[in-house]
């Protein structure tokens, strides 16, 4: 059925395929200690498997943003929604054998690597298509609540991907990776029941260089927030063991708990307040400042209630940042390139989350709360790398 680019039920797609990539990376942060313990494999070779596949997506985006602008987006969706599919049923394929005693820790840890290669390669191109998407055929004025609503999507996955990979635990030790490795099933048959308008909104030519030029400050500030996001959620768990001595199951189970109280903190934000808010953008500044003690928290008092304190602080306040940078960037650059603009912001939060995997554990094996620590010194750069890019862009807008 071919639905207007604007339909609620085509936007209702491409926010459950965002969930579905939220629900993943939740779901596998709270797994972590448990595929540790399952495989001994050390936090620093797990994370930076997930640091290679993070890393792929430099390749990955730029090329499926022009192949989506050539030939639709659909295509890309269905691809990056297999890969999922694929990649998570071939890493729940290895821990099973481990666990039955046929392979070892090594060759466990050789066959994640491939896993997060198919990941990275594939799945690269699940969010400048959606982006893309919608930023191609919805009206300059909903723009913002459009993104809003796609990530939206990513906080509601990554809301209820801790809430049910905890549930999932009374079942089966191994439940959180049966639940990514069937996640993706029921977004793929949505999806192939919708056939994409043959029409795609016309496009306008702008050459590379001005539009990366004016991306280049929104750039730096998706780099910021990604890589500090990835800090913290790339080690809490290992954290939690570590400093409050709970065992990997509890760790997963009270994580999972955390993550899906500061999900909804973040959902009611995109959903509620962002929406209503007036003067978003220096809003969002104030709220970036205030992340900075939150975070310092962690370290300083090795608590529960601060790591819950830094995980909501953390997701509410990336929850008003992040569409507000978009939206801010594709009114800069123009939209006439959504897919360019799409693949330089997702590119640039990809970086950030491979620089956060590939420090979040090295740090972590030094002293636990070293990644918290660089974390913090993220909050800084990000707040005030936020105020000085929205400052000359509202002066620059007054008459």
């Amino acid at each position: 059925m071919v639905l207007p680019f604007s339909s609620p039920r085509l936007l209702l797609t491409l926010v459950a395929a965002c969930a579905v990539m939220g629900l993943g990376q939740a779901a596998l942060f709270t797994f972590q200690p448990l595929l540790m313990a399952a495989t001994g494999l050390s936090l620093a070779r797990i994370n930076g498997a997930f640091a290679l596949g993070s890393a792929l997506f430099l390749v990955g985006t730029p090329l499926w943003a022009l192949v989506g602008d050539r030939i639709g987006r659909k295509p890309v969706l269905m691809v990056a929604l297999a890969g999922f599919l694929v990649s998570h049923v071939f890493l729940l394929g290895l821990v099973l054998a481990c666990r039955a005693g046929r392979l070892s820790g090594d060759a466990v840890g050789v066959g994640l690597l491939l896993s997060r290669v198919v990941y990275g390669l594939t799945v690269s191109g699940l969010v400048t298509a959606t982006q893309g998407w919608l930023v191609a055929g919805w009206p300059a004025d909903k723009r913002l609540l459009g993104l809003s609503r796609l990530a939206a999507g990513l906080t509601f996955g990554r809301l209820v991907g801790p809430l049910l990979a905890a549930a999932t635990l009374l079942v089966s030790p191994l439940g959180p990776l049966w639940l990514v490795a069937l996640a993706a099933l029921p977004v793929l048959a949505a999806l192939g029941g919708l056939a994409e308008a043959r029409t795609m909104p016309t496009v306008a030519t702008v050459r590379p260089w001005p539009v990366w030029r004016g991306l280049a400050p929104y750039w730096l500030v998706a780099f910021v927030s990604q890589c500090t996001l990835g800090l913290v959620q790339y080690v809490t768990a290992s954290w939690l063991v570590a400093r409050l001595h709970w065992n990997p199951e509890a760790a997963a189970a009270r994580l999972g708990g955390m993550m899906g109280l500061a999900g909804a903190g973040a959902l009611a934000v995109q959903l509620l307040l962002l929406p209503r808010l007036a003067r978003a953008e220096r809003q969002a500044v104030r709220a970036a400042w205030g992340l900075v003690p939150a975070l310092a928290l962690m370290p300083l008092t090795g608590s529960g209630w601060s790591a819950w304190l830094g995980l909501a602080s953390l997701a509410a306040v990336l929850a008003l940042v992040v569409p507000t940078y978009t939206h801010r960037a594709v009114e800069v650059t123009g939209a006439g390139n959504p897919g360019r603009v799409s693949a330089a912001l997702a590119t640039a939060h990809t970086v950030g989350y491979t620089v956060s995997a590939a420090l979040g554990g090295w740090l972590f094996d030094r002293h636990p709360d070293a990644p918290l620590w660089l974390a913090v010194l993220g909050a800084l750069l990000l707040a005030g790398t936020l105020g000085s890019v929205i400052r000359p862009s509202r002066e620059a807008a007054m008459p």
